[in-house]
């Protein structure tokens, strides 16, 4: 777990030369066992776990030959029992270390407790307007809801087995020996509050400066796309520099921070974006948790960020349908706050969907997950997976290269007709559309190891305080958290980049300090 430093130690560490940046404190430590034992404790799953996972599955296996008229009192118990399981393994990780925030493994237990379990009892308990429209993707009936949950806690069930046989692996003290000494992940070379306010520098120009223009139609640059993936590094700054500046008692690296994030939330109100609203937040949130450490501000912490997302979601579904309605999808500046003040000055009460739970219906992946399923139990499998080969291809070496995402509008498309709209069933129904319960198994499978080595890698970064592979621990997060998603597109994508990332940034995290450091000894020499 990190430790804080003194006050004289962090004032020291806060200079911002050349000569801290390569300085010799910062060279690798020696890994010693108990910290590795201590590693696989924090983040092992629990026989318990698995037991009780176990027992929620072949609740929905026998519920599957249920009478007829008792399938939502099956699917009521059976899911509030898999979210308490999921949540008492998330909230152990979390109790025995707080570093596990930035683990996989415990976001892959937050987001199926709110997809799977929170979000497969919103067409049970929906009110009828919400129930309706779901059902207008899909016409799904009560047993199907069983066997998509039936799916699920198998998915989840065969996930966390393979994460503890990792786990046990790990104990072996000649695989142990094999990679000891090998040091894969070095202490960062940049202090934190260097490389964050580097991230932070360079994300917020990119927001302000491309983002923002591109938005609001001051701009159009062709190179967009490219440059906007590197506004998530205000993100990495926005924790960084917060976090830095409370450890040190540095008010002026709490404050701007702070008002950056709070300027990209407004591009975010401007994008009609969630997202970009909410994660600047989050990351500001988890910087005051994670120097103030306890699982009574977590859970604050996470009611209010549930509370803000089911508040936005209405709205900002309401703004873009305006805008798609009536603006063609280009609204101005000028009109775009109209559109949110629309939303309640009575413009809600035109809407033909103002009576729709929106914030809950979006939590729901039933109607996705109960057609793919029905989709392989009637004969016509699903083919998302077929760029899998493909997916690692730059686009430069292979012009003609599908668009990978496209498998979401084929789902649309095979459910209902509408070509113009992505959908997406998540892993566990997707792997049983491509492959049936082998599929199911093979994905699951996968999926644990890429979580489990992704977690022990997370973790690792923290405890060595490797500032620069910060980045791959957010992507391995928002991986975890996309098990809503596409397999091919979400969990094999970014797994080429992670590793050509990891090994740039290591290279300039070994020669970019003491570069600089010797640029600068040279130009004092020459004066």
């Amino acid at each position: 777990m990190y430790r804080a430093r003194g006050p004289r130690a962090g004032a020291a560490d806060g200079r911002l030369t050349m000569a801290t940046l390569a300085s010799p404190r910062f060279q690798p430590a020696v890994r010693q066992p108990e910290q590795a034992a201590s590693l696989i404790d924090d983040l092992e799953p629990t026989y318990r776990e698995i037991f009780f996972s176990a027992l929620v599955c072949l609740w929905f296996l026998m519920g599957m030959t249920a009478l007829p008229g008792s399938e939502d009192w099956i699917n009521t118990v059976g899911l509030i029992a898999f979210s308490i399981v999921l949540a008492w393994g998330g909230y152990r990780q979390m109790k025995r270390n707080v570093a596990s925030l930035w683990a996989p493994l415990l976001w892959y237990r937050v987001a199926m407790l709110a997809y799977f379990g929170i979000g497969s009892l919103v067409p049970i308990y929906a009110n009828e307007d919400t129930q309706e429209l779901m059902r207008g993707f899909y016409n799904f009936f009560p047993y199907e809801i069983i066997k998509l949950n039936a799916v699920m806690t198998a998915f989840n069930l065969i996930f966390i087995t393979t994460s503890k046989m990792i786990f046990i692996s790990a104990r072996n003290k000649s695989l142990s020996r094999a990679f000891s000494g090998r040091n894969f992940i070095n202490p960062s070379n940049f202090n934190m509050i260097v490389f964050g306010s580097i991230c932070l520098a360079v994300g917020s120009l990119v927001n302000y400066l491309v983002i923002f223009p591109q938005i609001v139609g001051w701009a159009n640059f062709s190179f967009f796309s490219t440059l906007a993936n590197l506004s998530v590094l205000s993100w990495l700054g926005y924790f960084m520099v917060i976090f830095w500046g409370l450890e040190n008692k540095r008010r002026e690296f709490i404050i701007w921070p702070i008002v950056l994030a709070l300027g990209e939330c407004v591009i975010g109100f401007y994008a009609m974006s969630k997202s970009v609203m909410l994660m600047p937040l989050v990351m500001v949130g988890i910087a005051f948790i994670y120097h103030r450490r306890s699982l009574v501000r977590i859970g604050i912490f996470g009611a209010c960020f549930v509370s803000l997302f089911m508040f936005l979601s209405p709205i900002v579904t309401h703004v873009r349908d305006v805008n798609g309605a009536y603006y063609n999808g280009a609204a101005t500046v000028k009109d775009i706050p109209d559109l949110y003040l629309s939303y309640f000055n009575g413009g809600r009460e035109i809407d033909q969907f103002s009576e729709v739970e929106t914030g809950w219906m979006r939590l729901s992946f039933v109607n996705a997950g109960t057609f793919a399923i029905n989709q392989y139990d009637h004969g016509m499998p699903g083919h998302s997976f077929r760029y899998w080969s493909i997916v690692w291809i730059p686009r430069i070496i292979y012009p003609n290269k599908p668009i990978i995402t496209d498998v979401a509008r084929e789902l649309s498309y095979a459910a209902n007709g509408n070509y113009n709209s992505s959908s997406s069933a998540g892993f566990a129904a997707e792997a049983y559309w491509n492959g049936g319960w082998l599929g199911t198994i093979s994905i699951a499978v996968f999926i644990a190891l890429v979580f489990s080595l992704w977690s022990i890698y997370s973790y690792e970064v923290i405890q060595r305080k490797a500032w620069h592979l910060f980045f791959i621990v957010l992507i391995g997060m928002r991986m975890a958290i996309r098990v809503d998603g596409a397999f091919v597109s979400d969990i094999l994508g970014p797994i080429a980049l992670v590793i050509l990332a990891h090994i740039a940034l290591e290279l300039m995290n070994r020669f970019l300090p003491q570069a600089l450091a010797n640029a600068l000894r040279r130009k004092t020499a020459s004066r």
